[in-house]
């Protein structure tokens, strides 16, 4: 396991590359949208009558979903509905989703450890009989769909399908709660992102630093499509990139008084998972 902070710093800022195939989405608290990069603007769900808030996102090829805390999906884009935990009985919010790289199925993440499966994204199991100290707070899923590992709010990972928790956070790591979780793309490692910037990689996710300091509190990690970076989105919209990730801009001038909630990465091909705060 490595714990590292970027020794020069994070990239930040606006900078537009054009000839790049990747891009992102961040979701605001109100469900509106804001796509950078090779993602594409295919509407929000700010104009939506909510039962319960937008709490995570998902790219998929020509698309994104987002999901509400009541277990609401909305598809946006050529995205394909599946179905939704509306009906299921919730004992605890759906805090996170992940999907398939192929945009067929995807799985919703529940406080209580809880896996809710749609599509042709497989059930490989949940920690909902397990004793949760803490809540899960986000999910993440292989890039072949093999498996997804969930993350509670003080570290502690579960693999589930063809992935393994290669480690989890220790006492003295946990400078701050557990804001996200992206996994690597060999499906052997994972970086799992703290609320002040600080990020943990395990198993043969390579440690590319996290933030010197953190302006805002970081709401979710997102994996770039090679696994040789990834983004962190702050609750206020600024977008700090690593290893090979690239900034293509950020959403602090669209907030106007909201947040953040999510980030979701994509690319020119398969859709990508995505992890929220």
């Amino acid at each position: 396991m490595n714990d590292t902070r970027s020794p020069s710093g994070p990239r930040k800022g606006n900078t537009a590359l054009a000839e790049s195939a990747e891009g992102y989405i961040l979701v605001r608290d109100d469900g509106e949208t804001f796509p950078f990069g090779a993602c594409e603007y295919y509407g929000g769900a700010a104009d939506h009558l909510l039962g319960q808030p937008v709490v995570g996102c998902a790219v998929v090829p020509g698309g994104y979903l987002l999901c509400t805390a009541d277990g609401a999906v909305l598809p946006f884009g050529k995205a394909r509905y599946f179905g939704s935990a509306v009906s299921a009985p919730l004992e605890h919010p759906v805090v996170a989703m992940a999907t398939r790289e192929d945009g067929r199925g995807y799985w919703l993440a529940g406080a209580d450890g809880a896996v809710y499966a749609f599509g042709a994204a497989n059930d490989f199991g949940s920690a909902r009989g397990y004793t949760l100290e803490h809540p899960v707070v986000a999910v993440s899923a292989a890039r072949n769909g093999a498996g997804y590992w969930l993350v509670t709010r003080d570290g502690n990972v579960f693999g589930f399908g063809g992935v393994a928790a290669t480690g989890r956070l220790l006492a003295d790591e946990i400078s701050a709660p557990v804001a996200g979780i992206a996994g690597s793309s060999g499906g052997d490692g994972y970086w799992i992102a703290l609320k002040d910037g600080v990020v943990h990689a395990f198993g043969s996710a390579e440690a590319y630093g996290g933030l010197l300091e953190a302006d805002t509190r970081v709401v979710g990690i997102a994996a770039t499509g090679a696994g040789d970076g990834y983004f962190l989105a702050g609750s206020d919209g600024a977008v700090s990139a690593f290893g090979a990730a690239r900034v293509y801009g950020d959403g602090r001038v669209q907030m106007r008084g909201r947040r953040v909630v999510s980030i979701a990465a994509g690319f020119a091909g398969p859709g990508m998972t995505v992890s929220s705060g």
